[in-house]
């Protein structure tokens, strides 16, 4: 995938990510993690266990295996692994910790197909598309119980503070998405940065929650568990910002997506609402165009948006705003973790989000 704009000056800064880090962090996590998570996903009713082995790619609708041990980039997995080496201890001890965030991630996952009607993904069809609603909501429900189970059995502080943070996040991940939702709702001319970034809590919490619970998990005192937490959210709204910039100019053939995707949902991202809130000229007449044409823009109406956003400086401003939030995460490793392998292939694992996507 091509490099995001918004990441530009924090990679001329820094230069390129050790990507030679980041696959050995991915094939430990791997081989640590898969085994308790289909252990975890098998425990459940065989309907659901079908179709969550579906969505996972270990199976197809009718159960048969496909012979695949994917189960995802496991990003939330592989933070919560470096957030413990990175405190000094090893992988194997915050297993239920990575495996829980998966589980979790998954399950909004399951519920977000649902929401926004996605019929497809990773190349398959989503699991409300294949085995219908109903089976869906319970599916995700069903993971976000295993997502807690895979924590209480641990002991002592350090698993009592891990379910907390479990049950913290799952509260803001609901409120997120709810904030989403109503942000659809909410008319271009009231539209604010509040509201987008309550809605980006969907993203942001899982990310936040991974880097403290391994961190707990590891040891590490509850202040540093709070530094990484705040680090690994500003990574995930530095994603969530280079992403609204990507749907609206990326590449299609490196995307995957049609070109303005978001803009032809009607979608409220970054960059269009600081178009909506500059002042500019360029900003009045895409809110008027937007008022006109709703979610139903033709494709020249479409590119209409997209020049007047980054007439009024939206584009600018999103891929800034970006780099700060990445930069800022970055300098907190720098200054709350001592230098070692393990705070460098974090580090490389953040700008690895954000300029490739979770």
């Amino acid at each position: 995938m091509p490099e995001r704009a918004a990441i530009r000056p924090v990679l001329e800064a820094t230069g390129p990510p050790p990507a030679e880090t980041v696959r050995d962090a991915a094939s430990v996590t791997r081989s640590l993690v898969l085994p308790p998570l289909r252990s975890a996903v098998e425990e459940l009713h065989p309907d659901l266990a079908r179709l969550c082995g579906h969505h996972f790619g270990w199976c197809d609708p009718q159960g048969r295996p496909t012979g695949t041990e994917d189960a995802g980039k496991l990003l939330r997995a592989r933070v919560a692994f470096l957030a413990a080496a990175a405190t000094g201890t090893e992988p194997a001890t915050v297993v239920p910790g990575a495996v829980a965030v998966e589980l979790l991630h998954n399950f909004s996952l399951l519920h977000d197909d649902i929401m926004d009607a996605d019929e497809r993904r990773r190349g398959r069809a989503t699991a409300w598309a294949a085995f219908g609603i109903p089976q869906a909501v319970l599916g995700g429900d069903a993971l976000t119980a295993l997502a807690l189970r895979q924590l209480t059995p641990v002991a002592g502080e350090a698993g009592r503070a891990a379910v907390t943070m479990m049950v913290d996040t799952l509260h803001e991940m609901i409120r997120g998405q709810a904030a989403d939702l109503a942000l659809d709702k909410i008319p271009v001319d009231e539209v604010t940065y509040r509201h987008y970034f309550d809605a980006t809590y969907k993203t942001t919490a899982l990310l936040g929650a991974a880097a403290a619970i391994g961190a707990l998990l590891g040891g590490a005192s509850g202040a540093l568990a709070g530094l990484l937490h705040r680090a690994a959210g500003g990574v995930g709204l530095a994603w969530q910002i280079a992403n609204d910039v990507e749907d609206i100019w990326g590449d299609p053939a490196a995307t995957g997506k049609q070109a303005f995707s978001d803009l032809r949902l009607g979608k409220k991202t970054l960059p269009v609402i600081a178009a909506l809130r500059s002042g500019t000229d360029a900003g009045e007449r895409l809110a008027v165009l937007m008022r006109q044409t709703g979610a139903s823009a033709s494709e020249e109406e479409l590119r209409m948006q997209a020049d007047l956003i980054e007439a009024a400086g939206g584009r600018r401003h999103a891929e800034e705003l970006s780099a700060r939030h990445l930069r800022g995460s970055l300098d907190g490793l720098a200054g709350s973790l001592p230098p070692t392998t393990a705070r460098d292939e974090l580090t490389a694992l953040f700008r690895l989000i954000v300029t490739r996507g979770s």
